[in-house]
């Protein structure tokens, strides 16, 4: 089965191209970006290239699989709603949380905790623990305070971060728990993790269709939360 993948909720867009035989991933072709330009631009550029030096193309694809969220509100969107166009045609659709991807991306045994900056604080998050290279979810996707993640992060002792907001997650974390820091390669998003845990859901049989695919939004935009807070204290 031929996945094409991608993920655009951060300031890395990601597309990958991987032939999986049911079992596992042994043939694919990745295409990453962090260079400041918008998503809008890179995105397709990326899955031509992904497609074009795996020598396949996009009718070639079997399955799709996105990053569906949390994140970049406009980010999101745009992977969401690129998928929702090549796959019209009734072709499966694997949607990915962000968080699992991230988790995906860490090798290593024990816990992993991918973070990502939800701004004033809070961080989108997810605690997995991985096991003879087996990812095993531990709490649902969630925004979480720094205090409090810290105090859950205590009972296991040690913890594998990851993600864009691993770096400041550091400087406010205030708990008993080792952080172990992220290799450059596995703190951003990769499509290859994100063809991974589609691959995954394609096998229990958890794929979507094109209308079924929503974005995955934890939180309120700031515009419209900063409009309610605004409008809260005019009432008073």
């Amino acid at each position: 089965m031929l996945i094409l993948a991608i993920d655009t909720s951060a300031v890395t867009a990601t597309a990958a191209v991987a032939e999986w035989d049911g079992k596992e991933i042994k043939r694919f072709s990745l295409s990453t970006v962090n260079n400041g330009l918008t998503h809008s631009e890179t995105l397709f550029p990326l899955i031509d290239n992904a497609l074009s030096t795996f020598g396949k193309g996009i009718n070639d694809v079997e399955l799709f699989a996105v990053s569906a969220g949390p994140g970049s509100f406009t980010g999101v969107r745009i992977g969401v709603s690129a998928v929702k166009g090549l796959a019209f045609d009734g072709r499966p659709i694997a949607s990915v949380s962000t968080l699992e991807a991230l988790a995906e991306n860490i090798g290593a045994e024990g816990i992993v905790c991918p973070l990502m900056d939800a701004r004033r604080g809070v961080f989108y998050n997810a605690l997995f623990k991985k096991t003879g290279g087996v990812l095993e979810r531990l709490t649902p996707d969630r925004a979480i305070d720094a205090e409090t993640l810290s105090a859950e992060l205590a009972e296991y002792g040690e913890a594998y971060i990851c993600g864009d907001g691993a770096a400041l997650y550091e400087t406010l974390h205030s708990g008993e728990a080792r952080l172990v820091k992220p290799s450059l390669c596995g703190r951003y998003q990769n499509a290859l993790s994100v063809a991974v845990c589609g691959a995954r859901q394609y096998a229990l049989g958890q794929t979507v269709s094109a209308p079924e695919l929503n974005t995955i939004y934890l939180r309120k935009p700031q515009a419209e939360r900063e409009r309610e807070e605004r409008l809260k204290k005019e009432s008073k």
